[in-house]
């Protein structure tokens, strides 16, 4: 079961966590999730696409990313997220 922590506005873990899209949070928490944008040396962005058996948005075009994981950071959790939808390792990437 994956759980992510829950922020309030100023982006400060307030001590409880939720169930991965388990969404009964109240109108003041939030959870993190982060977005994977890689850019090439000749100046060009990698995008990809939802594969088609995805319950929401199967086939769009997107670029990678997802829901941090409790105790994670946002750095962490978006060379994870760009690993684990394109097996890319960012983990020396600059930026």
């Amino acid at each position: 079961m994956e759980l992510w922590d829950i922020y309030n506005e100023k982006k400060e873990k307030t001590g409880r966590t939720m169930k991965r899209n388990d969404w009964n949070m109240k109108p003041d928490e939030f959870h993190l999730t982060v977005l994977g944008v890689l850019q090439r040396p000749d100046g060009k962005f990698l995008i990809t696409k939802r594969r088609m058996d995805k319950e929401w948005a199967a086939g769009w075009w997107e670029v990678p990313g997802g829901g941090v994981r409790a105790g994670e950071e946002s750095k962490e959790a978006a060379m994870r997220e760009v690993k684990e939808e394109t097996g890319i390792d960012v983990s020396n990437a600059g930026g």
